[in-house]
């Protein structure tokens, strides 16, 4: 398919901006290469890392700016990555008489169910970091080797080594009772079993936030972190309900809510994050808020699916999903196949309005000159979604993913086409309530996982793996030309051309001055 573009001249301001030296396809690249040393076989993935430099010569070619507040309309089809299980698609299908394995067999093609029994997790509490944990339980909890009585508030503040310093006051802001060190830095309801009564759950101290499993306290480096520790299928009850719609066992959608929680138990347990944690509670990985947030309706797809998974080769598979696929999922680690169930998508076909300013800011290349469509995946209507697009503009000119071009201008999905004009009709829609956040979201289109670089951290064994454990987050490129991070063992470093390899993390040390050391 040609590529599709905008860019004309403008309406109300012309100026002449030199690009750089014409080819028919853009600009000329030049490749600096990073070296891949000094690392164990198993993690010399390539040869070398190619790192895109644009430049701008003598022989130039002249594009004029579009005018700022030129309006282009961006439409489109699904609301995700569309990656694995398509949510909308799954409720459509349940509908239409599909049981939940059918559902997962049809999405995640080249799995098979397996069972994983009586599996624990531990999951980081992202909105307490860099706090101590304040905690208590309506019938007691157990701390430090001593239990507490009802009402009793435990304060964990984290030490080196492992360990904690606790304070037991009345109440949460009450007379101090009793101090202590420990080695166990956990609080522990009166039960630590399975599916134990509301009142048992330890809450938080200040939102009175119930959480089942225990309690306890780790040192990030030098950050405070909080990890709550609980059974799975206790994990699950609250994620299905945030991640899908309950009310949809009401309507004939009972088994796409059992396919979400083989599909979320799945993810979960496929997850390595970190040592101290496997997953977290927030967007990055599966939104999980505690036991507040369950639902019978819910419940009921978790207990009826107990202990199932999606395997292949072995191992448990990291079942990506977002809410609705626009009629075709985008394939990667799964095959692509048409979604015939995402049809009663409320949502599934949209559009947004952007000027050309808005555009050129959002990629940080000036005023904006073209933005170019440059491949899609021939999958479903109009090409399929978008995988490489290039943004001219004054400054510089960018070519990267559809999926991160979507991320930068807050688009539905990255299966969409561009015209220029303001509020160009769409397909009819219905606005309706929606599924929670996609699971794998990965602005840079590997299709593996939230980002490349995760994707090949998971590869090679996560925490557990030659790489060992993060020692920072992912960091972008100069010029946004890629990401990069720096584990203990060495350093993952992604570019859209050149793809993700694996190199000596001293080399960014010298290349990267202020990234850190990881000794």
């Amino acid at each position: 398919m040609a590529p599709q573009s905008i860019g004309r001249r403008g309406k109300i301001r012309r100026r002449r901006f030199v690009i750089g030296r014409p080819l028919r396809n853009g600009w000329q690249p030049s490749v600096a290469r990073l070296a891949v040393i000094g690392l164990a076989p198993a993690l010399v993935v390539g040869t070398g890392v190619g790192v895109l430099v644009q430049n701008r010569s003598d022989s130039v070619g002249v594009v004029e700016a579009v005018s700022a507040d030129t309006p282009y309309t961006f439409s489109g089809f699904g609301h995700g990555h569309g990656r694995g299980m398509g949510q909308w698609g799954a409720y459509g299908y349940a509908q239409e008489g599909w049981t939940a394995e059918r559902i997962i067999a049809h999405y995640y093609g080249g799995t098979t169910l397996g069972s994983i029994d009586d599996s624990m997790i531990a999951v980081r509490l992202t909105g307490q970091d860099d706090r101590s944990l304040d905690v208590y339980s309506e019938t007691g909890l157990r701390v430090a080797g001593q239990q507490l009585a009802p009402g009793e508030a435990a304060h964990l503040t984290p030490t080196p080594g492992g360990g904690a310093n606790v304070v037991v006051t009345t109440g949460c802001s009450g007379e101090v009772l009793w101090q202590a060190a420990t080695d166990v830095p956990w609080a522990d309801p009166v039960d630590l079993g399975e599916d134990r009564p509301a009142e048992e759950h330890l809450r938080l101290c200040g939102s009175d936030t119930p959480y089942r499993g225990a309690l306890g306290v780790v040192l990030d480096g030098a950050a405070p972190r909080t990890v709550n520790r609980l059974h799975v299928e206790d994990y699950l009850r609250s994620v299905v309900p945030a991640e899908a719609l309950p009310g949809w066992a009401d309507t004939g959608g009972a088994e796409a809510l059992r396919a979400q929680a083989v599909a979320a138990r799945s993810y979960a347990l496929a997850e390595k994050r970190n040592e101290l944690w496997q997953t977290c509670d927030s967007t990055d990985c599966q939104v999980y808020t505690g036991s507040n947030a369950e639902d019978p309706r819910t419940d009921d797809g978790v207990r009826s699916t107990r202990g199932t998974v999606l395997m292949k080769d072995g191992a448990v598979v990291r079942s990506e999903f977002s809410a609705s696929t626009g009629g075709y999922s985008a394939g990667g680690v799964f095959p692509p196949v048409e979604d015939a169930g995402d049809k009663v998508a409320p949502n599934r076909a949209w559009a947004k309005t952007l000027s050309a300013g808005e555009i050129g800011s959002a990629f940080g290349v000036g005023e904006l000159q073209a933005f170019e469509v440059l491949a899609r995946n021939n999958l479903g209507a109009d090409g399929g979604r978008v995988t490489r697009v290039r943004v001219v503009g004054s400054d510089r000119t960018i070519e990267t993913t559809g999926a991160e071009a979507r991320a930068k201008l807050g688009l539905r999905s990255d299966w969409f086409t561009i015209a220029e004009g303001a509020n160009l009709p769409a397909p009819p829609t219905t606005p309706a309530a929606e599924p929670g956040p996609e699971v794998g979201i990965d602005p840079f289109g590997s299709g593996n996982g939230a980002s490349p670089i995760e994707a090949k951290f998971f590869e090679l064994g996560g925490v557990d793996g030659v790489l060992g454990t993060p020692v920072g987050p992912e960091l972008m490129l100069p010029d946004e030309l890629g990401k990069f991070r720096i584990f203990t063992g060495g350093a993952i470093v992604w570019t859209p051309d050149l793809g993700t390899q694996v190199i000596d993390a001293s080399f960014l040390d010298e290349w990267l001055p202020g990234t850190g050391s990881t000794e």
